[in-house]
């Protein structure tokens, strides 16, 4: 059994190898695994990722994942399947990806992680990750609270999906900035899956909660809460302030309406146009042009005051 073992790593080493000889020959083929394709945030960065692959004269493969880990480990071994030159990887869960990306790093396929991370701890192996410092996105949207409040009041706070690394990082860099602001309190947290119809329900429920005086501000870490400022306005809630995370056309509308107080602008576009230019240029053998272990994007905040220079970052 061991040197059967050894045999089939040499195999698939030579695979990898024959791979990359045959690279400058012929267009690179790249696959692209998406958690959730139906999440509005996605179809511009995929836009961009094919816009960009197109411009360039490779090939891209965009399969989407369902939402369902087991889907996206499936799809990442048929990518390695098919040889595909390099992999961008945009997972569910940080950690539970990681199997897959082994299964790759084993090929000699390179993987680059976009908008979300792959869990590096446990011997996975990436280039580097296109996207947002969910970190930094949470300690942007604490001066941003901090702000809207003068330093002092009662939050809800609302979530996107568990376990997911935006949700995880973006809250450790809100709660460490809420360290510098003891009168600001987290009064509950609850969990909306990035998901607009949970977001509004979850809004509904903390307004019901708390009555007039009694909160301050309601957080989200997506965009979903948009809805929820409506609502809050249209039943006399004006006593409630909105801060979303993303930017797409209603929260920018919201926020030129005064109905949401302002975001944390997360563009898509560029997260999946840099990261096939990020590929191409790993393939190309210009590594020390590819920004490493991270390529982080801005994110600028947007308000009343400066909405109108902010095109809304995806969305009519």
């Amino acid at each position: 059994m061991k040197w059967t073992t050894i045999a089939s790593v040499a195999a698939v080493a030579l695979i990898g190898c024959a791979q990359w000889a045959n690279a400058a020959d012929k267009p690179y083929r790249i696959g692209f695994m998406v958690w959730d394709t139906a999440q509005p945030f996605y179809s511009n960065m995929m836009k961009a990722a094919r816009d960009t692959a197109k411009a360039e004269g490779v090939s891209l493969d965009i399969q989407g994942g369902k939402a369902d880990l087991t889907t996206e480990i499936s799809l990442v071994q048929q990518f390695i399947a098919q040889q595909v030159d390099l992999i961008l990887l945009t997972a569910s869960d940080p950690k539970g990806i990681v199997p897959a990306v082994r299964l790759a790093n084993a090929a000699n396929i390179p993987v680059i992680a976009v908008n979300t991370r792959v869990d590096t701890s446990g011997g996975a192996e990436i280039v580097t990750y296109v996207g947002a410092d969910d970190y930094a996105f949470g300690q942007i949207q604490g001066k941003l609270l901090a702000q809207a409040i003068g330093g002092k009041g009662k939050v809800a706070y609302i979530m996107g999906t568990l376990g997911m690394s935006p949700q995880l990082n973006r809250k450790a860099g809100l709660e460490d900035t809420l360290k510098s602001y003891p009168d600001i309190k987290l009064v509950e947290t609850q969990v909306a899956n990035w998901d607009s119809a949970q977001a509004l329900a979850v809004t509904q429920d903390f307004l019901s909660k708390y009555p007039e005086g009694a909160l301050d501000v309601i957080l989200d870490q997506g965009p979903e809460a948009v809805n929820g400022a409506n609502f809050a306005v249209q039943h006399d809630r004006t006593d409630v302030k909105f801060i979303m995370g993303d930017y797409p056309a209603n929260v920018r509308n919201a926020i030129l309406k005064g109905t949401v107080y302002g975001t944390v602008n997360q563009d898509p576009s560029p997260q999946g146009a840099n990261a096939v230019k990020d590929a191409i240029l790993w393939l190309d053998g210009h590594k020390d042009a590819v920004p490493q272990p991270n390529h982080y994007l801005d994110l600028p905040i947007v308000t009343k005051e400066n909405a109108d220079k902010f095109p809304a970052a995806w969305g009519d």
